[in-house]
């Protein structure tokens, strides 16, 4: 056979099926490439209802814990606003005495318990202590617990409790009785004083305490040490008996002081110092406290200012008694109270509503010595009529230091 009839030679098959496989192939990665996109695009849209949904969540949950705070924040104010409530609805400011001795060392030093002892029942503290005179039931002189007196919070710091009995042994004032479980003063007080509590008594202790005593403005704000801080800062000028914080009606510190030195020389002695103390470096407004109570007497009688019928405690040297957490006296704001006040002071010429000296009224009732009557109150009297004495137009009573049992 010839060239010519020899047959063409076909395609190869397989290099024709590669080529085949190889457009398959490509139509195929094709198809694949298209389709991760449309996954990608459905798993964001997915993703973003997610994203949303858990935003939603996120903030159904942020606001029922928000509601569950003011919720809570209402229900802690109006506890507060319970504990600010007194009996008969009245408010009560203790909160506002920051004193608290606890910051004191604990103790067994026979001096200092002696001096805190011989003070609660001293003619400093014991007529103006409403709930001690209770206890000791005034003239009667009745003894009291040993254990009464070691729950004071300024008596908490002396231990052992042994110290406290052997402390008291060697005391000039006071005693122990009941095979050495209880304590009473050696000299009962007079018989005009009564287990129950009387401005007028507290008067007469207060008037023969005038002539030794100073008043001190200029001490600031009230911190929980200030009171043993004054304390200290009077020390120096002493022997002191008592130091009265003075108080407004709510309790607030007023940044002044009554001092009762242990003599009239000490007392002139404080008022004669040249250049006058201060107090972390600030000045004083210092004056007797005849002085102080003549000048509002002055100012009342002026119609400058009126005098006060409020109650008031304040913190008193070595601790007296008084409610508001330096050691209140119980039986405070008892409802015969208001009584004694209003009729003193019809007695003297004024209001229970704050008026104005009565016309007829010639001039301001005073003592036998002489000194202008002016009334006011202190902590440890809780409630007591203590001088209307006033930095102000408005009605504020002297302090005095307290730190009692708490309760």
């Amino acid at each position: 056979m010839s060239d010519e009839q020899k047959p063409v030679a076909q395609p190869n098959a397989e290099a024709e099926k590669d080529v085949q496989n190889v457009l398959a192939e490509l139509k195929g990665e094709s198809t694949e490439a298209a389709t991760p996109a449309a996954a990608v695009e459905e798993t964001k849209q997915t993703d973003e209802a997610a994203e949303e949904a858990r935003i939603v969540e996120a903030a159904a949950k942020l606001g029922e814990k928000s509601a569950q705070a003011e919720e809570q924040k209402q229900e802690t104010k109006k506890q507060e606003q319970q504990q600010q409530q007194g009996r008969g609805g009245r408010t009560n400011y203790r909160n506002n005495v920051k004193f608290d001795p606890s910051s004191q060392e604990v103790t067994s030093d026979p001096v200092q318990i002696r001096k805190q002892v011989e003070f609660y029942f001293s003619d400093s503290n014991l007529p103006m202590d409403k709930f001690l005179l209770s206890k000791v039931g005034g003239s009667s002189n009745r003894p009291v617990s040993l254990e009464l007196l070691h729950s004071f919070k300024r008596m908490r710091r002396f231990q052992p409790f042994s110290a406290i009995v052997e402390a008291i042994k060697t005391s000039e004032t006071v005693e122990l009785t009941d095979n050495d479980t209880c304590v009473r003063r050696k000299t009962p007080l007079p018989e005009t004083v009564t287990e129950n509590h009387n401005p007028t008594v507290v008067r007469v202790f207060e008037d023969k305490a005038m002539s030794r005593s100073v008043y001190a403005k200029g001490f600031g704000e009230e911190g929980p040490t200030t009171q043993l801080e004054i304390e200290e800062f009077f020390a120096p000028y002493g022997p002191v008996n008592a130091i009265r914080l003075r108080r407004s009606y709510d309790k607030t510190f007023k940044g002044s002081v009554f001092v009762e030195f242990e003599s009239e020389e000490k007392q002139q002695a404080f008022l004669a110092l040249d250049p006058k103390p201060k107090w972390k470096e600030q000045d004083l407004l210092i004056k007797s406290k005849k002085d102080y109570c003549e000048e509002k007497a002055r100012e009342i009688e002026a119609g400058r200012i009126k005098p006060s019928g409020g109650r008031g405690r304040g913190g008193h040297h070595r601790g007296g008694r008084g409610r508001g957490g330096n050691r209140g006296g119980r039986g405070d704001n008892k409802r015969g109270d208001w009584r004694d006040r209003r009729a003193a002071d019809q007695k003297n010429g004024f209001s229970d509503k704050k008026e104005e000296p009565k016309e007829e009224r010639k001039e301001i009732q005073k003592d036998a010595r002489g000194v202008p009557v002016v009334q006011s109150t202190t902590d440890e009297s809780a409630g007591q009529k203590r001088a209307r004495e006033e930095d102000g137009a408005n009605g504020d009573h002297p302090s005095k230091k307290v730190d009692a049992k708490q309760e």
